[in-house]
Order: C-alpha cells, then sequence, then structure tokens
C-alpha cells in the first residue's frame, strides 16, 4: 500500500510516541535486537532529535502492534458460549487509542468521511476512529431517538433467525459518502451487515470494516460479501 505525503509523516510520527511506550516496557537492550537497530539510534528517536524513516516507522509500529496485542488479549473475558466482554479495552481511553493508532498503516489508506457504529459497545471505539482520521460519527440506534423525527431504518437479522429494526437519523450520511464501520466484535457479522444495509438506503459506499476483536470466519465471510478492507486487532479462530 503506497502511502500519501501526509499519512506517511502521521505514520512515522506516530512511531515516535509508540516507541516512548515501548521504553516505558522494554529497556533498550531489548529493543535493540529487535529493532535491528542501535540503542544510541533509538535514544535519539525518544529524545525526538531524529524522526525514523518510513520502514523503520513501520518496524516500531509492528513491534508497538505485538506489544499491544498481549496486553488486549490479558483484558478479554470469555464465557462458555462464545461470547467476548472487550469492555475493559473499550473503557480505557488510552490502550483503546494506541489500539487505534497501531491501525493507522491501515486505515492511513482508506477514503473515509464518516465512521459508523452501532450503539452502545462500539462507540468508544468509533470515537477514536473518527478523531484519528478527523472525521464525524455516526451512531446508529436500536431505538428511535427523541427530538429526531426523520430516520431510516433497517432490518438486522440474527443467526437464529429472529430480528430487529435499527435507526439512523437520515441527516446522518450524505449521498457518496465513504463509511468505515466500526464494532467492538464481530462474532457473525449480523450488526456490521445491518450497517451496510444503511450505507445501501443512503447511497454511501462502505469504505472498509474494522473490530478490536473479530472471529476469523466472520471477518471472511464479511471481505466476501462486502469487497472491502475487513480488518480486526485481535482475531479469534472460535
Amino acid at each position: 500500500m503506497v502511502l500519501r505525503r501526509a499519512d506517511e509523516l502521521r505514520l512515522r510520527m506516530a512511531s515516535v510516541e509508540a516507541l516512548k511506550i515501548l521504553k516505558g516496557r522494554m529497556r533498550y537492550s531489548e529493543l535493540s535486537p529487535t529493532l535491528g537497530l542501535p540503542p544510541t539510534v533509538l535514544s535519539r528517536y525518544v529524545n525526538g532529535l531524529v524522526i525514523p524513516g518510513l520502514d523503520v516507522a513501520k518496524r516500531i509500529m509492528s513491534v508497538f502492534r505485538a506489544e499491544l496485542a498481549r496486553e488486549v488479549e490479558s483484558r478479554i473475558r470469555r464465557d462458555d458460549v462464545g461470547g467476548v466482554d472487550v469492555t475493559d479495552v473499550t473503557h480505557d481511553p488510552l490502550l483503546l487509542r494506541n489500539v487505534v493508532e497501531s491501525q493507522r498503516e491501515w486505515f492511513s489508506g482508506l477514503k473515509v468521511d464518516h465512521v459508523m457504529t452501532m450503539e452502545s459497545d462500539g462507540i468508544p471505539v468509533a470515537y477514536q476512529f473518527a478523531e484519528a482520521l478527523g472525521v464525524r460519527m455516526a451512531v446508529v440506534r436500536k431505538s428511535k431517538k427523541l427530538g429526531i423525527r426523520d430516520f431510516i431504518e433497517a432490518r438486522q437479522v440474527f443467526e437464529s433467525g429472529a430480528y430487529r429494526y435499527i435507526y439512523l437519523p437520515r441527516k446522518a450520511l450524505r449521498r457518496g459518502d465513504y463509511v468505515l464501520l466500526v464494532d467492538d466484535v464481530i462474532r457473525t457479522g449480523t450488526t456490521i451487515r445491518a450497517m451496510s444495509m444503511l450505507c445501501e438506503l443512503t447511497r454511501s459506499n462502505v469504505a472498509g470494516v474494522f473490530s478490536i476483536v473479530g472471529f476469523r470466519q466472520a471477518l471472511e465471510r464479511l471481505r466476501e460479501d462486502l469487497r472491502v478492507p475487513v480488518a480486526s486487532f485481535l482475531t479469534l479462530d472460535r
């Protein structure tokens, strides 16, 4: 993926912040062989004397993602029926911001006008993406909100065959907008599919899909069905 100059600079700057966080968890003697860089060079990056080049920035972010993945995985709670609870991640703004920032190389290649999510668990994730991208959020509701009269509605169908209607204020999206769909967890993909239907109804475009945790089979089906980039910070097989 070829990054635009501005996106390249953001990634390089983000790698400096990532390196500072890594330095708080690892010694230079540990980071040096991992990154293939002398401690003196790493020190210059951490102290802001030099900004890493693009290739080095990508290397730093790769190590950063691996370290974050260990932290995120330790905070996930699972039940006996396949449910996944990531609130210990989404309710920690600093950790969540770092998770989103670690994906900058991925989302910098997308054209995005809005970030859309379903209330309420996806809202913290959507906020961090909207902040990073400098765009607005569109929040899908499970019931009509008082004070807003004009809604677009779609039917969310669950694997059991049960369904419910979801609602988006008509003015939330414009025709031709490119929309990044995000959620905290993608287990079956029904929420993402329902949001993509709202994009169809508003004549907007799905730019991509992201979740903090995603089940591999559901992610693969979404890639096939939506034909857009689909990613998750952590991917679970079951």
